[in-house]
């Protein structure tokens, strides 16, 4: 594997962790190497390329670089409009992203994920599965080791689980996994695409490679979607309504087979129901045994912060959803439940209309509001004759969401606003709202 990059002129342009992980496996592939980057590294970043002995020019991006190039691989996150990246690409010189490196440096087979949102949650549930089959399977990617890390110590009969972003996939020519979902399209990165058709048509790279005998797994009532699958592909389709897995009476089916109850499924949330949907189609190719399946699915509270189970709390279903930074997040999550809801909401006042919640409201006994928005959801409630009710934090807002719920109930932090108000990061406004939980737990038991 490593053959091909002997005696080659790479350059590698960015130094972070994917950029050092890159020029490490090709400078011992043999590969003459030269790393660069628009800014000057962090003094370990620039220890780490002093200690592999290779060229590295920093500040700036010259053009004669090029002349020494026969191949760019290049950090996802710097822009094509760049230069250099302008001039390479007319004189034609290749431009990978890391992953494109990673599938070349390993025989172990990759289940690759991609879609506006869910990505992270069904590639870390897809790799919790993965781990009941006969097979070894690694993380990589954004949540993850980088992936050229992971492949070079994967080995043939292996498995990859990768979560790609659609910068990433602008970088990949023979990159073709075993089994790759995209999940859904809606608008994002528009300031690096340019426009929503280039950023669905580089999501839609992930199938490029792909064959009749791969497991093609998209959702089949996102229309966007499905305008990426290859004409010659016979992709399995997944949504809430339809298609070869879908929710049929309650139950998660999967080409006519219940798996698992809705109602059972550690994880909440519509959204996150189709999460799984994706999931099980992405397995199928790998036998796994039903029981794990089944245990895994009761289990998987999903990732921190994106409608995260906090188990069973004084009776309650508590839920952190704090990454629901906007009106769409919390609406998704809101839908997710047949239990009656306390909705804790509130945060920075961005001006967003609150009306288009008013559907996903019908489930919802009382909402606690704090912070900047706190008035604007009290009235939305009061609206739809919800008993709501204002506090100033988040410290106040939990034991008060106890008081107006009863054993049986969800109590669900769903902001849809954002954390700056009185948080750093969403991250943190979780972490506290997990801290208040578990201390009135403790303080009512």
């Amino acid at each position: 594997m490593e053959k091909q990059w002997h005696g080659k002129k790479v350059l590698v342009l960015g130094a972070a962790k994917s950029g050092i992980a890159a020029a490490t496996y090709l400078h011992h592939a043999g590969a003459d190497v030269t790393i660069n980057t628009g800014n000057i590294p962090p003094e370990d970043e620039q220890e780490k390329i002093q200690a592999l002995g290779i060229k590295s020019v920093f500040n700036e991006h010259p053009i004669g670089l090029l002349s020494e190039a026969d191949l760019i691989v290049k950090n996802p996150g710097i822009p094509y409009h760049i230069p250099l990246l302008q001039e390479a690409m007319s004189r034609e010189i290749p431009i990978y992203t890391e992953v494109e490196l990673a599938y070349l440096a390993t025989e172990a087979e990759f289940v690759a994920i991609t879609g506006s949102n869910g990505k992270t949650t069904t590639t870390t549930l897809v790799y919790e599965l993965l781990k009941g089959g006969d097979r070894p399977v690694h993380l990589a990617g954004n949540i993850g080791f980088p992936a050229i890390e992971v492949a070079t110590e994967a080995k043939a009969g292996e498995l990859i689980v990768i979560e790609l972003s659609s910068f990433q996939l602008m970088g990949v020519e023979s990159f073709h996994p075993r089994s790759a979902a995209l999940l859904n399209l809606s608008e994002a990165h528009l300031d690096y695409h340019g426009d929503f058709d280039a950023y669905a048509d580089a999501k839609g790279n992930l199938f490029r490679k792909m064959t009749s005998d791969d497991q093609v797994v998209v959702k089949v009532t996102d229309a966007e979607v499905m305008k990426r699958v290859p004409t010659q592909l016979e992709p399995s389709t997944f949504s809430f309504e339809r298609g070869e897995a879908s929710v049929v009476d309650g139950w998660v089916t999967v080409r006519g087979e219940r798996v698992i109850r809705v109602n059972e499924l550690a994880l909440g949330g519509a959204h996150n129901v189709e999460n799984v949907l994706a999931a099980l189609l992405l397995v199928e190719p790998f036998d796994l045994p039903k029981a794990h399946v089944e245990r895994v699915l009761r289990n998987f509270g999903g990732v921190a912060h994106r409608t995260e189970s906090l188990g069973d709390v004084l009776g309650r279903a508590v839920y952190n959803d704090s990454k629901a930074t906007n009106n769409v997040a919390a609406e998704a999550a809101l839908r997710g439940f047949d239990a009656p809801i306390v909705w804790l909401c509130g945060g920075l006042e961005r001006g967003a209309d609150l009306s288009s919640l008013v559907p996903a409201l019908s489930n919802v006994k009382a909402i606690v509001a704090y912070g900047e928005t706190k008035e604007r959801f009290k009235a939305l409630g009061e609206s739809q004759q919800i008993p709501s009710f204002t506090v100033e934090t988040l410290a106040d807002a939990v034991p008060l969401a106890f008081e107006q719920s009863e054993a049986g109930d969800v109590i669900l932090l769903s902001p849809a606003c954002a954390s700056w108000d009185q948080f750093k990061t969403f991250e943190e406004r979780g972490e506290q709202f997990v801290h208040f939980v578990r201390a009135y737990e403790e303080a009512n038991r």
